[in-house]
């Protein structure tokens, strides 16, 4: 008698290994904050706060190529075709981009960090510029090689997407525990580009790897063309997408004190936690829907996104409750020198924004 081994379907192992890498990511951000209150101070923090809010905003740098790139790579598996010379012109155009970037952000760095963190100008002084473009370098590292696990995901490997991005956040952990324990004294800068230089450059190793591999493959111009037309739709939907979502960062930079930056962020990093474990379903199930769309599945499609939204708002809506109802436990444990001070309306609101982004993310993934 043949013992029948249960086979575990591609995506929830993706998922799985995304859960994992989620709760590793946003769990070394929470730990981060008692450390870093400790060897910055408060104020300091709440700047390291506000240009961490950077990140989302140079997630554009690519131009829209990575999510591009992995949709093209899903309808090649779809059709059972191959997609390399794809994955090279990605490549050759987001190394334009990111030059680009780079020379944007030298000319303007000067006049935005001067209004965005105009709060702090008596203490950042004349150092204001260079720790603004130093961040957005740092940012754009991981914007670009966030390339490298849009390929991974396409190519339904995920967990070792998952695998590298959990680590290089852990090897940004240690660097921060080392400056930590060794009593070393550092500013922001320095202390920024620890905890994330890491996870810009594991990306972007893996991203050199590939391209080697690519050397000799041909490209066309029909394929540029391609990936740029794809790509210039979801750079529009991103720039939206960080224009509504990032809002808040230029909001709190001019009318919050720093005690009320850092509670806020502290809030947001646990909402994250719980959000990012939704993300990590999603990006697990994107490579599956885009093989539905391509083969023009629409019922199956249709039932995945409707139970994803139904289930995902629930979940929400159950880890705000809790959060609601432990906060002091669950903060003291984050940010035991902090007096935190969060109303139940502010509570609702935030899990009303989740909900809204549980929505919103789902048909983005599409």
């Amino acid at each position: 008698m043949k013992v029948q081994l249960l086979k575990i379907p591609s995506h929830l192992i993706v998922a799985g290994s995304s859960w994992l890498s989620k709760i590793i990511i946003a769990g070394v951000q929470l730990a981060s904050i008692s450390y870093l209150i400790s060897i910055l101070g408060e104020e300091k923090y709440a700047i390291f706060s506000l240009l961490t809010g950077l990140l989302v905003w140079c997630s554009a740098v690519d131009f829209g190529i990575g999510t591009g790139l992995q949709n093209y790579i899903s309808e090649c598996r779809a059709k059972n075709k191959s997609y390399d010379a794809y994955i090279k012109s990605a490549l050759h155009l987001s190394f334009i981009a990111i030059i680009f970037f780079i020379a944007l952000f030298y000319v303007f760095s000067g006049v935005i960090s001067a209004k965005y963190l105009s709060s702090f100008h008596e203490i950042l002084q004349d150092k204001t510029r260079m720790l603004f473009f130093t961040s957005c370098l740092v940012f754009s590292s991981i914007g670009i090689g966030a390339i490298a696990y849009k390929i991974l995901f396409a190519e339904l490997v995920g967990w070792k997407a998952n695998l590298l991005n959990a680590l290089s956040y852990m090897i940004g952990m240690l660097g921060l525990l080392y400056i930590y324990y060794r009593g070393i004294s550092v500013d922001i800068k320095l202390s920024l580009i620890v905890l994330y230089l890491p996870v810009g450059m594991i990306s972007l190793c893996y991203i050199v790897y590939r391209y080697i591999k690519l050397y000799h493959v041909k490209t066309t111009k029909s394929h540029y063309i391609a990936i740029l037309r794809r790509s210039s739709g979801f750079f529009l939907f991103t720039l939206l997408s960080i224009v509504v979502l990032q809002t808040d960062y230029m909001v709190i930079s001019q009318r919050l004190t720093p005690a009320d930056i850092v509670q806020y962020t502290v809030t947001m990093k646990i909402f994250g936690l719980i959000f990012f474990i939704y993300t990590a379903i999603l990006q697990a199930l994107w490579p599956i829907c885009a093989e539905l769309r391509v083969k023009q599945q629409w019922k199956k499609l249709n039932k995945m996104i409707g139970v994803n939204i139904l289930l995902g708002s629930l979940y929400v809506v159950g880890c705000t409750i809790f959060i609601y109802l432990f906060k002091e436990r669950i903060f003291s444990v984050i940010a035991k020198d902090i007096n935190y001070q969060v109303s139940i309306l502010s509570f609702m609101l935030i899990g009303i924004y989740f909900c809204i982004r549980v929505w919103c993310d789902t048909y983005a993934m599409l």
